[in-house]
């Protein structure tokens, strides 16, 4: 059942990745000027000066305000031209009508960099909107990087640049994690749960309104910073869908990879627009930006807790080689906990090695227990902490450890957290600690933090930040997949789609989809059309008995509601009487008018799994692929994968694999394994076609019989949808 398949190449580039943009001086500016400074201590203008000096910004700051002569012990200037130098960034503070003017006086300077904190933009609409548009065209007329607007602002805490240049209220502690945040409001939450948790940031950034400057410019700045080890992300909506797969790609999965932790909110696709495709009636809008992530090798998360515990964890470079997890603990309760979490999240307890369980055995009091999770008991000090976690930290088959310690009578935390300090320090994998009931402000977190130990209140959080970083790890690991080109007649397609649309004609019958799909080297049912009853018989003794007849007319779309299919026929006379039948009864129902191009006869294949791949285009994300069983189970177990097309060559096998029916097609009850490569080759293929015809709209192929390893897939039926049509 294959067919032959030219090779595909490496394309020569990612299809949307464009060059990095030079933004550092956003970052990292050596003198600011700030419109709309003003004496106003309840002004935002005032705010971004006072957190500008009280942040201990090594530049120079320059209000700009023409009716006061200084703010703050600064000197003020009447306009940017009055300043003895152009300032590297301006952070503009006026009323929206003025912000255009102040960028273009400061651009005529040579200041390249802006940060519009104003509103009155495109979040009001109007007016507000066309202001915007005048902003992001001046950005490309003139090659300026404007943050905003409508945004809380930047900040940079690395020691030698110092900048708080928004109207948060603190200045972040120095830390790890860099932020960027749709969201100016939630930044400023975000700013005081951190405060409040210990956490601290490298650079600090609230994007806004995205005029000029999107989440992957901030992205890619972020990843390039080398105090930024991790970088959280919230966001609404996203600017380009494959443009954010191959930013964030090129981040999680390049030579110095960094984890991206994401909260997605909002909505772009619209449930209301009945789909005439399965693939559209399937996709809805957070699957489509759960594939979106996980495409890119996002972490995505679910709350703000979820955020800063997924945080804490992945701020420890060392990444565990495997799944493979110690528990240790001082009670039997929270170690249970964490053993269902650990197997709840898709991590594996470790199985220790003999000579581990020996040392345990020999080492500790015999009311241990010295399988995992190790249970070091209520009265275990320092001493039996170090005993257990030197044992399974010796351990090959451990990969990472969560830490549990209940403060009990003679629990010496203080103590505990020193030796597990000092194991983090010669164990080449992560450990997690659990103190659970600390306060934040305790002795024994910060000694743990000190040293570079994660620490998590309860057992259960801990878990699901450390199977989210033993993906990552996988994620990491694996082989980073290209995009392929195969040789395909495109030419062919898009002629076939400028007669289709000439003709007034956006539903391809299911001739020209199989012609569409043969174009680009997918396999087909073999089929003839057939013009007379005679020609269907002829055709059927060519493709071999017994064969199928489907009706062949662009005004059926639905073939089966006009009677027009016969299946399993086995003889001429057989051939004949359906034929003459289906165009009796086609024609009945579609009139004189009524164009049937006669009959398609297709071969009858012997049965395999039925499958669907399928593609629906968002108008702003792109063409969503879709994967997962074929027939009617699509739309009753909801059981499919999506994937923003193009493909990378590793992607399709991430779907396949990804489908809770899965088991199916790796065998059950003695069945030989499907041929799951053929059906990867194939969304590769469809991934090329939808990418280089935008006009392809929806497209189904329903089903996608696939046969035992080696033996292939073939496509039975097929539906596309031109742009411009409706449902």
């Amino acid at each position: 059942m294959t067919t032959a398949a030219v090779p595909a190449e490496p394309a020569t580039q990612p299809p949307s990745l464009r060059p990095a943009r030079d933004i550092e001086a956003l970052f990292s500016p050596r003198s600011i000027a700030v419109f709309g400074a003003s004496r106003n201590p309840s002004s935002v203008g005032h705010a971004i000066v006072r957190n500008l000096l009280l942040g201990g910004f090594n530049g120079i700051v320059s209000p700009i305000n023409p009716n006061s002569r200084s703010l703050l012990g600064l000197r003020c200037y009447p306009a940017v031209q009055s300043l003895d130098e152009r300032p590297d960034l301006a952070v503009v503070v006026l009323p929206a009508p003025a912000v255009e003017a102040a960028i273009v006086a400061c651009a005529d300077l040579g200041t390249r960099h802006f940060v519009v904190i104003s509103a009155g933009f495109k979040e009001v609409g109007g007016e507000g909107a066309q202001r915007e548009q005048r902003l992001g065209a001046l950005a490309q007329e003139r090659g300026l990087s404007i943050l905003g607007p409508n945004c809380l602002g930047v900040i940079n805490t690395a020691a030698d640049v110092s900048m708080n240049a928004s109207f948060g209220r603190d200045m972040p502690r120095p830390g790890p994690l860099g932020l960027v945040s749709q969201s100016g409001a939630l930044c400023t939450a975000l700013l005081e749960y951190a405060k409040h948790h210990g956490f601290g940031f490298s650079r600090f950034v609230s994007f806004g309104n995205k005029a000029d400057l999107t989440e992957i410019d901030l992205l890619t700045a972020l990843a390039a910073d080398a105090n930024t080890r991790a970088i959280l992300m919230y966001v609404e909506d996203l600017s380009s869908g494959q443009g954010f797969i191959d930013a964030a790609h090129a981040i999680t999965h390049g030579p110095n990879p960094k984890p991206i932790l994401a909260i997605k909110t909002g909505r772009t696709l619209e449930g209301a627009a009945a789909a005439a495709s399965h693939t559209g009636s399937l996709a809805g809008t957070d699957e489509v930006y759960e594939a979106i992530m996980q495409q890119a090798g996002v972490v995505r998360v679910e709350s703000v807790a979820d955020l800063f515990d997924h945080a804490e964890v992945f701020s420890d470079v060392l990444r565990p080689a495997g799944r493979g997890t110690a528990i240790v603990t001082n009670a039997g309760g929270p170690g249970i906990m964490a053993t269902d979490a650990c197997v709840r999240y898709g991590l594996s307890l470790a199985h220790f090695q003999e000579y581990t369980a020996k040392s345990l055995q020999f080492q500790l009091p015999p009311t241990c227990s010295i399988r995992n999770p190790v249970d070091v008991v209520g009265d275990a000090r320092h001493d039996r902490y170090r005993t257990a976690l030197d044992a399974v930290c010796g351990d090959e088959n451990v990969h990472q450890v969560a830490v549990i310690i209940t403060p009990q009578w003679m629990t010496d935390v203080d103590q505990i957290a020193g030796v597990i300090a000092e194991t983090r320090g010669m164990a080449n994998k992560p450990i997690v600690a659990v103190p659970m009931g600390l306060p934040p402000q305790s002795p024994a977190i910060a000694l743990l933090r000190r040293a570079g130990v994660p620490v998590l209140g309860f057992p259960e959080n801990a878990l699901r930040a450390m199977a989210a970083k033993a993906r990552f790890g996988e994620w990491v690991r694996s082989r980073a997949g290209e995009y392929r080109q195969f040789d395909v007649k495109r030419d062919a397609v898009a002629k076939l789609i400028d007669e289709e649309l000439s003709a007034g004609r956006t539903h391809l019958t299911e001739l020209r989809a199989l012609e569409v799909l043969q174009h680009y080297g997918l396999p087909t049912v073999p089929f003839r059309l057939a013009r007379s009853a005679a020609e269907a018989v002829a055709a059927a003794d060519q493709l071999g008995w017994p064969v199928a007849l489907k009706i062949s007319s662009p005004a059926v779309l639905h073939k089966t509601e006009f009677g027009g299919v016969r299946l399993g026929l086995a003889g001429a006379d057989a051939v004949r009487r359906a034929y003459d039948e289906m165009v009796s009864a086609v024609r009945e129902k579609i009139g004189a008018e009524g164009e049937i191009w006669g009959v398609l006869v297709q071969k009858m294949l012997e049965r395999g799994k039925e499958t669907i791949l399928g593609m629906t285009r968002d108008a702003r994300l792109g063409p969503l692929l879709m994967f997962g069983l074929g027939g009617i189970y699509a739309e009753a177990l909801h059981d499919v994968a999506f994937r923003l097309a193009p493909l990378r060559d590793d992607v399709p096998a991430q779907m396949i694999r990804s489908i809770r029916s899965y088991k199916l097609l790796e065998g059950v009850r003695k069945e030989p394994p499907s041929d799951v490569a053929a059906i990867g080759e194939c969304l590769l293929r469809l991934s090329q076609l939808v990418t280089e015809h935008e006009r392809i709209r929806e497209l189904d192929v329903n089903p996608l019989i696939v046969y035992p390893r080696g033996r292939g897939a073939v496509v039975v039926d097929a539906r596309i949808i031109l742009q411009g049509g409706g449902s």
